[in-house]
């Protein structure tokens, strides 16, 4: 009787002492998971962070490009319409020039 409940409690002890190891395996794996899922929400969240700072980089980059063109382009056209306004004015007075000089 004494083999028999020796038995009974070196059988519960073992079973036990293996519930406590599945138990603390199945934490520490949680744990992991948890970790791992922690990890990868803070590089996700830190990529698109990353990637909204370099597209809104790009876009000022872009736009400030834009102006620069646009402003050359008008200055560019404001200095052609500048030197035709300045042109013109000289071609009508060498023109009267002209027929006063015929009229003499």
């Amino acid at each position: 009787m004494f083999t028999l409940t020796s038995n009974i409690v070196r059988r519960t002890v073992q079973l036990s002492v293996a519930a406590a190891v599945l138990v603390t395996a199945s934490v520490s794996a949680q744990a992991d998971e948890i970790s791992l899922s922690n990890t990868l929400n803070s590089i996700e969240q830190n990529m698109t962070q990353a990637s909204q700072e370099m597209i809104s980089t790009a876009k000022q980059e872009f736009m400030l490009s834009l102006q620069t063109q646009i402003a050359e382009q008008v200055y560019e056209v404001n200095s052609s319409l500048a030197q035709v306004v300045l042109t013109e004015p000289e071609e009508p007075k060498t023109a009267i020039a002209a027929q006063a000089t015929e009229n003499k």
